[in-house]
Formats: structure tokens, C-alpha cells, sequence
């Protein structure tokens, strides 16, 4: 008969523990590996020539460097730049901070599932496979906050499970309120999707309920509290956020819903924008933007708070409008689940422009990083970026992902690290329908909304196979 080696399980499943390596040598080799996968992460953007850009970016740039506090949008991801570019010496510090940040994720999480060495291999792998094809690194090279939904939600996986002391748990926190701080939308993905993670959860070594559900809400709290109390400082005013007013009724403009509910209430109600029922934009863009809109023409965004609010709560209280937002936000879902663009728009001239935000800022700020961002692909200063094979071969790795999780999820192998690598593929999959979601219903549908943590499901996918792969095979008595 077979004797049981001392690594393996007594529990009645199969088992592997990795051979320990020393102390030293093994934050050594997680440095390394972070440090490589970082760089491959950046190959896009090392291409291109210099950081993307976004048509917020020119609005980050000068939070950072004006103190300049945005109406329609957090301040927070400005102090961010302004560090990490250590004062303004450079855009690079940026995004190489944010590169750091998601490999040693990455890393994290293949440490959960795999033995050492291979996770170090198979997060290597998965890095060259992503970076270029998915929306990895052209959102990690992305001067805008985008790349932290998807950092955020790892850090979610890791701060519910059982096996990391309190340190680690509270870096993960601080992670979670500090993506919920840069990109309001995180404030609603990031907690849902602890709670889906907390829900589907059988067999991996989560946290016991009660204690997983107590380190969520704390992490809540520092998220929706600490961002109001910290705007309170720089602003004199807790709030957390003061443009949702004009976002909502941009989703009513979208949805068809605003002219018949003015219609409706205009001859009693009354409202500033009952003048313009008859003009109303065709999007909600131009609705929030242009300055012919009937926003600007009443005064701007916050001369327009209270009576947008009326007409917000209004909708959400009567059966008919309140099931017209339903069939909005399940139609908007769908539609975002299947922009499988990467960056729409990201090659647009726009951005060297001398009036766009981003050239503005750069001339006024860092004067000395103009030419390498005017000489930059994606500027037409090299060649001119083009997404089109990008594009491709991110559809076909989301397809191709999709089979695989199916694969995954209905063929299972046995053990607790093959359970694990389910309850990723599975958390993934939720985790972006439910940013999808949350973005689509509260905001636009964009590409980018799901190309910024979509590559979550082929990363998921890629760990799981090599977990099966690594699996030593049963031992037979």
C-alpha cells in the first residue's frame, strides 16, 4: 500500500503543498517576476512611445498640479499622479506604479492557486498573453483611473480569503477605498462584488461569514465615508459625488424616458427644463457637455441639482417610469457586454490638438514631456496607432475565454485548489457583468467600461488551466 508522504492531505482529497523556499529568496523571486511581468505589461504603451492619454487625462493633470477640484468628477486620482510622478518629472512614474500594482496582484493571486514556481511561470505567460491583446495594458499605460477596477476587484478575491494576516488584509482595503476613491463607479462594483464572492463561495478557504462580511463593510465604510470626509478637506463639503444629478438624467435622456415623463409633469411640475422639452439633446453626452444644452442654459450642473433630483426621485416612484428604468438598464447591459472594443477613440487627433485638455496641461505642467507626447503613436507622431488587430485578437481571447470558463465550471476536477480556480473563473465572470451593469445603468455604455477589467476572465481561465495542469494525479492505494 501506498505510505502518504508528510505533504500530502490526511483530509480524504488530494493535495499538493509546494516546497517551502527560504524566506529571502522568495521575496526576491516575487520581486523579480513583479518587476518583469510589469514591464511586459507596458509593452503597449513602451511602443507607443509615451503614456495614452484620455479625454479626462488633461482633468487628472490638473488636479494634480493645480489642486483644481472637478465638478463631475473625483479629485482623488489627481494627488495620485502628482506622486507618482514624483512632482511632475514625469507621466512614466504613473504608469509604471500602476503596472507594479497590478503584477504584484497578478502575482497574488497566482500564489493562491498554484505552487511557486509555476505561479511565477503561468503569471509571466499570462502577462504577454494579455498585455497587447486585451485591455491589460493599454489601461494600465492609460493616464485615467480605469485600471483600478480591475486591480480592485483582485484585491476583493484576496481580502476574503482565510489564509492572510491582518497586514495583508489591510493593504487590500486600503486598495479597495483607494479605487473607490479614484473612480466613483468602484464604489458600487467593488462592495457587489464582495458580496457575489461571499454568496458563490463553497469549498475555498474563504473567510467565516460573519468575519468576511465585517471586513467588507469596514472596507465600505472607508470607501463611501472616508472619500465624503476627505472631500470635506479639500472642498469644505462632505459629499460623494455632486454630478449624479446630471448623470441620471442623461440615462433618462437615453433611455426615451425624459420627454414623455415632461411631458407628463411639465403642466403641473413646472420644471426649468420643461422650456426645452421640445429641443432636448439626442444623447446624453451632448446633454452633459455641449454648451448648448439645456444643463448649460440653466445655469450649469449645480444650479440644476434639486430640480434634476425631483425629477430623478420622481421617475424611481411611479410603476410605469420605474419599470422603463428596469427594461433601460437591462437593454443597456446587454449592449455593453458586447462592446468588445478595447480603446474606441484612443488614436483620435484630437488629442494633439493645441486646445485639448491633455496638450494644455502637458504644455503648462510638463513642458519638457510635450515632444515625446506629440512624437508618440497615438499622437501620429510614429506611424499612428491603430487598434484594429488589437481589436481581434481581443474578441477572439474573450471568446475564447468564454468557452474555457464554461469548460471549467462544468467539468470539474477534484481537490480544494481546483474549487478555488472555479470560484475565480466564476467571480470574474460576475464581477464584470456586474460592472457592466453598474456602468451601463448609472452612466453611458462605452467600450471601455468592460476592455478595463474584462482580461480578469482570460487571466482566470489561464491560472485554472495551469492549476489543472500542475495537479499532481490521484494516488492510487
Amino acid at each position: 500500500m501506498h505510505e502518504r508522504s508528510p505533504n500530502e492531505s490526511t483530509s480524504g482529497e488530494d493535495h499538493y503543498a509546494p516546497p517551502r523556499m527560504k524566506l529571502p529568496s522568495l521575496i526576491l523571486q516575487r520581486v523579480v517576476i513583479t518587476i518583469a511581468c510589469a514591464a511586459i505589461i507596458l509593452l503597449p504603451i513602451l511602443i507607443n512611445g509615451f503614456p495614452l492619454v484620455y479625454a479626462d487625462t488633461g482633468t487628472y493633470v490638473r488636479s494634480a498640479f493645480e489642486g483644481y477640484v472637478p465638478f463631475d468628477r473625483p479629485y482623488w486620482y489627481g494627488p495620485f499622479i502628482r506622486a507618482t510622478s514624483f512632482g511632475g518629472t514625469t507621466l512614466w512614474g504613473v504608469v509604471i506604479a500602476q503596472a507594479v500594482l497590478c503584477a504584484s496582484y497578478m502575482l497574488r493571486i497566482s500564489s493562491v492557486l498554484l505552487p511557486t514556481g509555476t505561479a511565477g511561470r503561468a503569471t509571466l505567460a499570462a502577462c504577454m498573453l494579455l498585455s497587447a491583446s486585451t485591455g491589460l495594458g493599454w489601461y494600465v499605460g492609460q493616464l485615467s483611473p480605469d485600471t483600478l477596477t480591475g486591480i480592485g476587484l483582485l484585491a476583493v478575491f484576496l481580502l476574503l480569503r482565510d489564509d492572510h494576516g491582518p497586514w495583508f488584509r489591510g493593504i487590500d482595503s486600503i486598495v479597495i477605498a483607494g479605487a473607490c476613491w479614484m473612480h466613483l463607479s468602484n464604489l458600487l462594483i467593488l462592495p457587489l462584488a464582495g458580496m457575489v464572492l461571499l454568496l458563490i463561495s463553497r469549498r475555498s478557504p474563504l473567510l467565516p461569514i460573519r468575519q468576511g462580511v465585517l471586513w467588507l463593510v469596514a472596507t465600505i465604510v472607508l470607501g463611501w465615508g472616508g472619500l465624503a470626509v476627505a472631500n470635506k478637506m479639500v472642498d469644505g463639503t462632505a459629499y460623494i459625488s455632486r454630478s449624479s444629478h446630471v448623470f441620471l438624467m442623461g440615462r433618462m435622456l437615453d433611455t426615451g424616458m425624459l420627454r414623455p415623463y415632461l411631458v407628463e409633469h411639465c403642466p403641473t411640475e413646472h420644471f426649468g427644463i420643461c422650456s426645452y422639452m421640445d429641443s432636448l439633446p439626442t444623447h446624453s453626452q451632448a446633454l452633459l457637455w455641449w454648451e448648448s444644452s439645456p444643463v448649460a442654459r440653466q445655469g450649469g450642473w449645480e444650479a440644476t441639482r434639486e430640480e434634476y433630483d425631483r425629477i430623478v426621485r420622481g421617475s424611481l416612484t411611479e410603476p410605469r417610469f420605474l419599470w422603463w428604468h428596469v427594461r433601460g438598464s437591462l437593454a443597456s447591459t446587454w449592449e455593453q457586454l458586447g462592446a468588445w472594443e478595447i480603446c474606441t477613440g484612443a488614436a483620435s487627433e484630437w488629442h494633439r490638438a493645441p486646445d485639448s485638455p491633455s496638450y494644455r496641461m502637458l504644455a503648462a505642467h510638463l513642458p519638457h514631456e510635450l515632444d515625446d507626447f506629440l512624437g508618440s503613436m497615438q499622437n501620429g507622431g510614429r506611424g499612428g496607432l491603430d487598434m484594429r488587430w488589437p481589436d481581434r485578437s481581443y474578441r477572439l481571447l474573450l471568446l475564447l475565454a468564454l468557452i474555457a470558463a464554461a469548460w471549467s465550471l462544468v467539468y470539474r476536477s477534484p481537490g480544494p485548489q481546483s474549487a478555488e480556480a472555479r470560484t475565480l473563473v466564476l467571480f470574474s465572470l460576475l464581477a464584470i457583468a456586474t460592472g457592466a451593469w453598474v456602468c451601463a445603468t448609472l452612466s453611458v455604455v462605452d467600450a471601455r467600461y468592460l476592455a478595463r477589467d474584462s482580461w480578469l476572465l482570460p487571466f482566470a481561465v489561464i491560472l485554472s488551466l495551469a492549476q489543472r495542469i500542475s495537479a499532481p494525479e490521484p494516488n492510487a492505494s
